[in-house]
């Protein structure tokens, strides 16, 4: 067998269940034979033992029963670097990329003077702290998450990347359970894409998303807003006078109602909107400096 009739075949049987058959199929087939798409159409003379076709058959029939690509290659990109992505965390979407950038943005407007220090709470793989934290050198941060398999995660990327103790890992839910680790009015910086998903809604969410990502990085509470609920009140102690805050939401609406909760604590400073046009991330300022 070698990687043009290989190819053939796993696209035939992607066809009528994934989007986007041929570079689904070519990704399995890197990730089985560690090469990149170049080398599969400049090389497809090129062998395929039986052990790794039987290794990407397997891989095509999970992706067939909708299990999420980045599962089972174990990786997705997140704003050009890989990062190791497994079911205790969510997958990098491209709308978080985007929150990235905003991050980075309002990072260096803030400066790196006086050791600035940020955190990133619901950190899941780590992508948005560790970006941050490579991005921004002058800076250290904190990733936090209440799942302590996703540190577990997030600390591997950390090692993957090399960040050399430029972020933090912290084991933790509740902001007002974050000291004496994290030091009250120490934070300049503080973004989070939290759960914001109502509890009713899961089942109805794409099946491989309901079926396979974490819930407990999807489950908002009854209305989707309890994650923001606890970071708007919890948070301000741990942040400095003039800190800003940056929120992931799920659109417009929930939006606008996060931006309600943030009451006399925060600010508006803007609201950023996504790819779609989609008003999503709201960048708040806690008053002061």
């Amino acid at each position: 067998m070698n990687i043009g009739a290989t190819r053939s075949i796993v696209k035939r049987k992607l066809l009528e269940a994934v989007a986007s058959p041929d570079f689904e199929a070519d990704q399995i087939i890197c990730g089985v034979k560690g090469v990149n798409r170049a080398y599969l159409h400049a090389h497809p003379e090129a062998e395929v033992s039986p052990q790794s076709f039987a290794a990407i058959i397997e891989l095509t029939r999970r992706r067939l029963s909708g299990e999420p690509l980045a599962y089972i290659l174990g990786s997705s990109l997140f704003c050009g670097r890989p990062f190791i992505t497994t079911r205790g965390v969510l997958i990098p979407r491209p709308e978080t990329e985007i929150m990235a950038k905003i991050a980075c943005y309002a990072m260096r407007r803030l400066g790196t003077e006086n050791e600035k220090t940020f955190a990133d709470w619901c950190t899941g793989s780590g992508c948005i702290a560790i970006t941050l934290a490579l991005e921004n050198p002058g800076w250290t941060g904190w990733a936090v998450d209440a799942s302590e398999e996703a540190l577990q995660i997030a600390r591997g990327n950390a090692a993957l990347h090399g960040t050399r103790g430029g972020v933090k890992f912290l084991l933790c839910g509740r902001p007002s359970n974050a000291t004496p680790d994290i030091e009250p009015r120490s934070l300049d910086f503080v973004v989070s894409n939290p759960p914001y998903v109502p509890t009713d809604d899961i089942a109805s969410l794409e099946a491989q998303v309901a079926a396979f990502e974490p819930r407990i990085a999807l489950d908002g509470g009854a209305d989707g807003l309890d994650a923001y609920r606890m970071l708007l009140s919890e948070l301000p102690p741990l942040m400095k006078p003039g800190a800003e805050l940056l929120l992931e939401t799920g659109g417009a609406g929930q939006s606008d109602l996060v931006c309600g909760l943030a009451g006399g604590s925060f600010g508006l400073v803007k609201k950023f909107s996504d790819h779609r046009g989609i008003s999503r991330f709201l960048l708040l300022k806690i008053p002061g400096a």
